[in-house]
């Protein structure tokens, strides 16, 4: 993709990946040459779910919508997180918290998010959670 197509905003992640071109007819062309690689030399199709968005919309790929220029976290992430804190406060008032597997799963969402522009989200969320002590 780099070095052959100099492809600049290439992301990839196992078999899933996405391009950041200017337009459309870009687009077009470069899926064109990707469909006869793949298909000549791999000998593998690519998926039907291929599509072109405006890059205005930012793309959904795993777990966050990438743009150009930054990455934000995907809106349904924003609302478990917030609707586990909720669960994990009414737990712990009632003395029912499992402290351990809250902890441990407030962890793994602050590590998946801490991969993109979420700093403040971040904060907003450790506030809002009655079980944490802060000094």
């Amino acid at each position: 993709m780099k070095r052959e197509l100099k492809i600049k905003y290439y992301v990839r992640y196992m078999d899933d990946f996405i391009l950041l071109l200017d337009n459309k007819d870009e687009c077009k062309e470069i899926k064109n040459k990707l469909v006869n690689f793949l298909g000549n030399y791999l000998h593998i199709e690519l998926n039907s779910k291929s599509r072109y968005y405006p890059s205005k919309m930012g793309v959904n790929f795993c777990g966050y919508r990438t743009f150009c220029t930054h990455r934000l976290l995907r809106t349904s992430s924003k609302i478990k997180i917030k609707k586990k804190v909720k669960c994990w406060n009414k737990l712990y008032h009632s003395n029912k918290l499992d402290f351990h597997s809250a902890l441990q799963s407030l962890n793994a969402w602050i590590g998946h998010s801490s991969h993109c522009n979420s700093y403040h989200l971040q904060k907003k969320i450790l506030r809002k959670c009655d079980f944490l002590i802060w000094q």
